[in-house]
């Protein structure tokens, strides 16, 4: 019996169609993560995948990387290479920087269609934050985060609750959110939830709209009958501070960042996303430090004097897909010496409404009064970070408390939360951008609304000015000297 025979017979034995072998690895954010799997080598063309998920029962959930024979087809980005000797059956996948959401299972899956061989293999992956202590969660503003905590239910449900605080001896102290073990029973206010499934014990808590406020350690309490029984989890959560920038569709956006260049400039990268722990995730512009070294397209430019360290980034013709969080990196020699800011973009799509000059025209703007009516403004202008942009109108949330003239009014029922402003006698000085906002109590919580008023003239006037400008082309024509 041959070499190849005896190998292509143990393959066969070792990968019949449904075997896994499993195994688990860890690694750190950062890190660059190699998956290790290998198949026997045949004469025959293999076909194989590697998927993000559990192996399914035919090819790869969620692909990151195909092959074809010796030839990698295609991966999902560039994070992701196989780069071991396919031809010898070495199929391992890099993941290169990776973060807290590579965790979880990947499936190797190896098929040679005209033999029958299938073979899948599970890893188990996990990303640990490097010196960040296993009670640690770290949010920026603004984020949606959810804190972990489970409990067996062999014994069925239990009650729960979660507080601020460390967990005192019993109960929790400044009460959040609590449940009977089937469903939530009392919650402090909206932003604070229970979506995991609760009949399998899974009471995590997930937060919405972070403020920096909210900062502190979080006790999460299962009841167990008796004395000092109780499963307790505290977690500790840190809230990174964000500058936030605003703007409206087409928009030229300023993204604010420096450092000092006393020691000479750094190369810097600017990333769409969170900073990550080495590098910039989702880069949309490098730079050596003097210019501009690489960048996604033109949309993105370092307008700033950058030997000053202004390595501010400036984002055109903003649209939808421009919002969320930037990282801006500069990169200082030594381990963990590099300086990290990062910024949320906030893009608002304003309303459109046209009027003609003379006219009435009300600017809608309405908001939810389940909760009680709001202060709020409307300004001209977009709607800046805090308050409005040359206020026009104020109300405390019952009344018009101030208006800039009696041509402003707000003749919506304010008690149910329509705030419209309607502009009487409309002129073309008229016309510009509009902001309504509702202040919400907390950090960066407000309602805001932007509307783009466009004035035209009237039907008639448009024709008498269309008149006046043909005639004055005619005697242009008729008394021009020759």
């Amino acid at each position: 019996m041959g070499l190849y025979t005896l190998l292509l017979l143990t393959g066969l034995a070792l990968l019949t169609p449904g075997v896994i072998s499993n195994y688990r690895t860890t690694g750190l954010v950062g890190d660059n993560l190699v998956l290790t799997c290998f198949y026997p080598v045949t004469r025959h063309t293999t076909l194989a995948c590697w998927g993000r998920g559990y192996c399914t029962s035919t090819g790869c959930n969620f692909p990151v990387a195909t092959v074809n024979g010796s030839r990698v087809m295609w991966t999902k980005s560039m994070r992701y290479k196989v780069t071991g000797d396919i031809g010898n059956g070495e199929l391992p996948l890099t993941v290169t920087d990776v973060n807290l959401d590579d965790s979880g299972v990947y499936c190797c899956r190896v098929r040679v269609p005209s033999l029958g061989i299938d073979l899948k293999r599970e890893i188990d992956v996990e990303i640990q934050h490097p010196m960040m202590p296993d009670n640690l969660l770290q949010g920026s503003v603004d984020d949606t985060l959810t804190l972990t905590c489970k409990y067996p239910v062999d014994e069925g449900p239990r009650e729960v609750c979660w507080g601020r605080g460390s967990c005192p001896i019993s109960g929790c102290k400044n009460k959040l959110i609590s449940t009977d073990g089937t469903k939530v029973t009392w919650s402090e206010s909206r932003r604070y939830n229970l979506l995991g499934n609760m009949t399998q014990g899974d009471v995590s808590l997930t937060i919405s709209g972070l403020s920096k406020d909210q900062e502190d350690t979080y006790c999460c309490r299962v009841r167990i009958p008796g004395p000092f029984n109780d499963i307790k989890n505290e977690i500790k959560l840190e809230i990174k501070d964000v500058v936030r920038v605003t703007g409206s569709l087409r928009d030229t956006l300023v993204l604010p960042c420096s450092y000092s260049t006393d020691a000479g400039t750094n190369p810097v990268c600017w990333g769409h996303g969170h900073c990550g722990l080495f590098s910039c995730h989702n880069k949309v512009l490098e730079s050596d430090g003097d210019e501009v070294t690489w960048k996604e397209s033109n949309k993105y430019q370092l307008t700033g004097n950058m030997a000053k360290g202004n390595v501010s980034l400036t984002i055109k013709d903003a649209n939808e897909h421009d919002g969320g969080v930037y990282c801006c990196r500069v990169k200082v020699p030594g381990a963990f010496n590099d300086i990290k800011k990062e910024i949320r973009v906030e893009i608002r799509e304003a309303d459109h409404i046209s009027g003609h000059v003379g006219d009435m025209v009300t600017l809608p703007c309405k908001y939810n009064v389940s909760e009680g009516t709001s202060p709020m403004c409307w300004g001209k202008g977009s709607c800046p970070t805090f308050k409005c942009t040359n206020t026009i109108v104020w109300t405390d949330g019952d009344d018009v408390t101030w208006t800039e003239s009696e041509k402003y009014k707000l003749r919506g029922n304010i008690e149910t939360g329509d705030v419209s402003l309607t502009i009487k006698s409309v002129t073309k000085e008229d016309e510009g951008m509009y902001c309504c906002r509702v202040e919400v109590p907390g950090l960066f919580n407000d309602k805001m609304k932007e509307i783009n008023f466009e004035v035209e003239y009237a039907p008639l006037e448009n024709e008498r000015w269309n008149l006046i400008g043909c005639y004055g082309k005619l005697r242009q024509f008729y008394f021009t000297p020759v």
